[in-house]
């Protein structure tokens, strides 16, 4: 039997697995009998609990290791396990650039050049500072408000409002 308290650890043995705060534990099963877990980074990962089993770090660097640039340099980023899970330039120490793996799922690319992550709370740049995906995201919206039909202001529906309660 497992147990959800400050981690997973199994009632039986004592045995402790450490999972992500976002991990959802999932029905499914792994070879060792441990359930699996879902966990977002770049990509949906299903992985066993046991991290000596399956790791969750494994999967990540062997999707996205040295997939994206460094702005800095050029050097490939390199996933790198240093506290958490983060994108660091091959090129340390002279570039220190690194980014810390969002949980999300990698849904384009920021006019930086790095990849944009849905994060269900919104999109986000892999450099959380960046601001050009704000500037990126404008320019789209400002070209879709173009290709519309244009709206009514708010004060001219508050006109045609007081037009209809007069008749």
């Amino acid at each position: 039997m497992l147990v959800r308290s400050n981690g997973v650890h199994c009632v039986d043995c004592g045995e402790r697995y450490a999972i992500p705060n976002d991990a959802t534990i999932r029905d499914e099963r792994c070879s060792c009998g441990l359930p699996r877990m879902r966990v977002e980074r770049g990509l949906a990962f299903h992985v066993c609990l046991d991290r000596g089993c399956e790791s969750l770090d494994d999967a990540v660097t062997e999707a996205f290791d040295r997939e994206w640039d460094c702005p800095e340099c050029g050097s490939d980023l390199l996933i790198l396990r240093r506290g958490g899970l983060i994108a660091g330039c091959e090129s340390y120490p002279e570039c220190e650039t690194g980014y810390v793996i969002p949980t999300g799922v990698v849904d384009g690319e920021c006019a930086c050049g790095l990849p944009t992550f849905d994060t269900g709370h919104g999109r986000r740049c892999l450099d959380a500072t960046c601001a050009r995906l704000e500037e990126h995201e404008r320019t789209d919206d400002a070209s879709e408000e173009d290709s519309e039909s244009p709206s009514l202001t708010d004060r001219d529906a508050l006109e045609v409002e007081e037009a209809v309660v007069e008749e």
